[in-house]
């Protein structure tokens, strides 16, 4: 299996993986706020639409990132990151018929994926909220979703591994020469979680006097 670049990973506040984290800190928080996924109700009804709005999102993303990958192999296993295939299962297990299924839209709001670093910006939120989604998912079970139906919220096996991949991705892609890719990956990942924040509004609660609870990494 690929694994991304090694690169040394600088844990001071100068190397680009901390630079990646000031830049969309703000962007993180403001999606952690509006959603409050470790602070919401959940019922079988709200985590459909909660799916349906996740694969629309997805599907996009993961093809172009697989475009990318045919193009610059060997950098990052996009294959086993895929979660929209993993979404549909959600909902068939939640027993979402399949002309629903295929009648669900897709957000055309998803940043291009056209070079190394575009991906490794991506990658960085997608797998951020892969490993975040294993505390919503315990949330969701606890309030009585089946646990068949959150597959697509912890991802395939492996996700602790893609994103020390993806660390030491943006550790090299971020790194490289002066640094002048780092712009391109906090681009990228920027209008990740702006993509994430504007098709996920139907989801946004109310805003609440106390701060939400996140799932940050």
């Amino acid at each position: 299996m690929s694994h991304a670049p090694t690169a040394t990973r600088r844990r001071d506040g100068e190397g680009p993986l901390a630079r990646l984290r000031a830049a969309t800190a703000r962007a993180h928080h403001d999606l952690d706020t509006s959603l409050a996924v470790l602070d919401r109700p959940w019922d079988a009804g709200g985590h459909r639409r909660w799916l349906e709005l996740t694969w629309g999102l997805l599907a996009p993303l993961e093809r172009s990132l697989a475009a990318w990958a045919r193009t610059d192999p060997g950098v990052l296993d996009v294959a086993s990151r895929a979660r929209a295939d993993l979404a549909l299962a959600d909902l068939r297990a939640l027993g979402v018929p399949e002309g629903d299924l295929a009648a669900l839209p897709e957000c055309p709001g998803t940043p291009a994926v056209p070079d190394r670093a575009a991906a490794v910006g991506v990658c960085y939120v997608l797998d951020g909220s892969t490993l975040g989604g294993r505390l919503i998912a315990r949330a969701v079970v606890a309030a009585g979703v089946p646990a068949e139906a959150t597959t697509s919220l912890t991802g395939r096996p492996g996700a602790g591994r893609r994103w020390r991949d993806t660390v030491a991705a943006v550790e090299a892609v971020g790194g490289r020469g002066d640094g002048e890719d780092l712009p391109a990956v906090v681009a990228a990942a920027s209008a990740t979680f702006a993509a994430y924040r504007d098709w996920l509004a139907p989801l946004a609660v109310p805003a609440t006097a106390g701060p939400a609870r996140g799932v940050g990494r």
